[in-house]
């Protein structure tokens, strides 16, 4: 039997001589009349300083052979995009990757960020061109360094800190380490929790970060898409992120999905998904299922489908964890956020995750800053891990 879960931010689970350590680091997103709230970081502080040449840099994906490098370059150029890559026990050789070619879009700001509306040019927000690139082949538990070349054909190495990353453990070895964060923002305390994660990552504690969504809280004043990626950049361009959409990057302000689907690529092809909503990936022992609590998920909907065929496709043997992520809890206490919200998802997908064996669901939505049991009569536990 798996040993019980206590509050400690350091949970470790096993599995015979499998173990996963979960790193669980909350943040406290924009200011609220509710307990927890955080000043938010303007966009006048000098962190989120438009700076020339490649910016913005992040690893996205999380896969143990595959990453996406993605940023934004201030140059008009769309030109197409490069990544030069190599393992650092190979330092002489760099491999150039190319990618497609940069691109921009455009946005409607939000009422409460510009009231003029659509007829006010002031209001329409255009991006810096946006490039992105998928480094494949890559040798699990390795580690890489990398540069992105500017649209002016210049490598962007920047002497305050080296550009590198560990890929993950390999599938169905012993051990991984996840850090684990949600509802992040911009603000003091999304800083501290940063800094925290960042200090883990270099000090090898963690080899992977699952994000439970609502990102930037940018809310339809996408300014706050570059700031949260400047502001955050020490950490993002480290150590691979799997993300899953939360409701600040479908709802509020009408992001609709465009500027996280522009900015924030995952591997879902490779997981045989059809949607960037949905995927799976695997590392160490763990099979980690990215779900999306704000798409159609009841039977003969894409994701109940995927799901099904995702779960069938798991080697217990290989992957004997089984993890989920998605954003919204199915269990939960909270007032502001009520089981309600998730109970369609619930009533759709937890069938097929109790008969699977799921081991571990992971949320983010509800922000108190307690931890939590629930469990349903037919599992053998649901854990929901609320900071």
């Amino acid at each position: 039997g798996r040993p019980p879960l206590g509050r400690l931010p350091y949970c470790k689970l096993e599995h015979s001589m499998m173990h996963i350590l979960a790193t669980a680091l909350s943040g406290t997103t924009r200011p609220s009349n509710r307990v927890g709230g955080s000043p938010l970081i303007p966009l006048s502080d000098p962190r989120n300083a438009q700076r020339a040449g490649p910016e913005q840099i992040h690893l996205t994906g999380a896969s143990v052979d595959s990453i996406h490098v993605t940023w934004s370059d201030n140059d008009t150029s769309t030109a197409p995009s490069v990544v030069e890559v190599r393992a650092v026990s190979d330092a002489a050789s760099w491999t150039a990757v190319p990618g497609p070619s940069g691109s921009v879009y455009s946005a409607l700001q939000a009422a409460d960020a510009c009231p003029g509306g659509y007829t006010d040019p002031s209001c329409i927000y255009t991006s810096s061109v946006l490039h992105s690139v998928q480094l494949t082949q890559l040798e699990p538990a390795t580690k890489y360094e990398y540069r992105v070349r500017s649209a002016a054909g210049k490598v962007q190495e920047r002497s305050s800190r080296s550009l590198r990353f560990t890929t993950p453990p390999a599938a169905g070895s012993p051990a991984v380490r996840f850090g684990v964060v949600a509802d992040l923002g911009q603000t003091t305390n999304s800083s501290a929790t940063v800094a925290g994660l960042q200090q883990a990552a270099e000090d090898g504690s963690i080899d992977a970060i699952l994000l439970g969504g609502d990102l930037s809280y940018a809310d339809g004043d996408h300014r706050r898409w570059d700031s949260y990626a400047r502001l955050f950049e020490g950490l993002w361009a480290g150590v691979p992120v799997a993300h899953v959409g939360g409701n600040h990057e479908v709802s509020s302000g009408g992001e609709n999905w465009l500027a996280y689907s522009r900015r924030y690529p995952n591997g879902h092809a490779a997981a045989q998904s059809d949607s960037f909503l949905w995927y799976s990936l695997e590392a160490g022992p763990a099979h980690v299922m990215m779900l999306c609590s704000y798409a159609a998920s009841g039977p003969g909907s894409p994701q109940h489908e995927w799901l099904t065929r995702d779960l069938a496709s798991v080697d217990r043997r290989r992957t004997p964890w089984l993890i989920a992520v998605l954003h919204t809890p199915w269990y939960t206490s909270n007032r502001h956020h009520p089981m309600s919200e998730g109970a369609r998802m619930r009533e759709d997908l937890e069938p097929l995750l109790l008969a699977a064996g799921t081991d571990l669901v992971l949320n983010g939505r509800a922000h108190p800053r307690r931890a939590r049991r629930a469990q349903n009569e037919e599992a053998r536990a649901q854990i929901d891990f609320f900071y």
